[in-house]
């Protein structure tokens, strides 16, 4: 069975893990079982994907990277209310949903991704730009955002509260089509040094 012996020392804390290959997702989930540290992921991302054996006194991002070992994923750190947490990406970026220009966009998951950040660029409090978040929210038969729910916090309060309520308040151009995945998942990334091409206001959106 894997197992896990937590160890702190200087360079942060260290877990004893016995993870074997297997199904992505089965791996994933042991992982943040051991760890207690979530990982989050969309379902088609790891659908198929066999995870590599990790065995061995690793940190969890250590651990991790190591256990995406050629899935063709890689994992980012996040910070979920201070406990911390991980997001998977594809090292691909045509696997995911492209950062394009608002004009490019096409069907209903680019619908989403406009109106939602059209949304969010309308009110200086939740205008992107200057902070990281991961949003779920869901669709109704109306094309209305029903239950909104920050996965990360902005950190600040009142921005995510606000942006709780600039989500409410999002209706699309019409129904969302019955094989739509949901619950939809849009991550916002912040525009800095590191991250100079990262979409603004005045140029697109980026989602998942």
């Amino acid at each position: 069975m894997p197992s896990a012996r937590a160890q702190a020392d200087h360079s942060g804390e260290h877990f004893e893990f016995d993870i074997p290959a297997q199904p992505l997702a089965d791996a994933l989930r042991r992982f943040a079982s051991l760890t207690r540290e979530p990982t989050l992921f969309r379902s088609d991302l790891v659908n198929g994907r066999s995870s590599t054996a990790v065995r061995g006194l690793y940190t969890s991002e250590v651990a991790l990277h190591r256990l995406l070992e050629g899935t063709g994923l890689t994992a980012e750190k996040s910070d979920q209310g201070g406990r911390g947490g991980f997001v998977l990406n594809a090292i691909d970026p045509s696997v995911v949903a492209p950062r394009v220009a608002l004009g490019n966009l096409a069907g209903y998951p680019g619908l989403i991704q406009a109106r939602v950040w059209e949304a969010l660029c309308a009110h200086a409090r939740t205008a992107p730009g200057t902070y990281r978040t991961l949003l779920r929210f869901e669709v109704d038969g109306a094309g209305q955002i029903q239950r909104p729910r920050l996965l990360t916090s902005t950190g600040d309060a009142h921005r995510d509260a606000a942006m709780l309520a600039t989500l409410l308040a999002v209706r699309l151009d019409g129904p969302p089509p019955a094989d739509l995945p949901q619950p939809v998942t849009m991550l916002i990334v912040p525009r800095d040094a590191e991250n100079g091409d990262a979409p603004s206001c005045d140029d697109g959106a980026s989602g998942a």
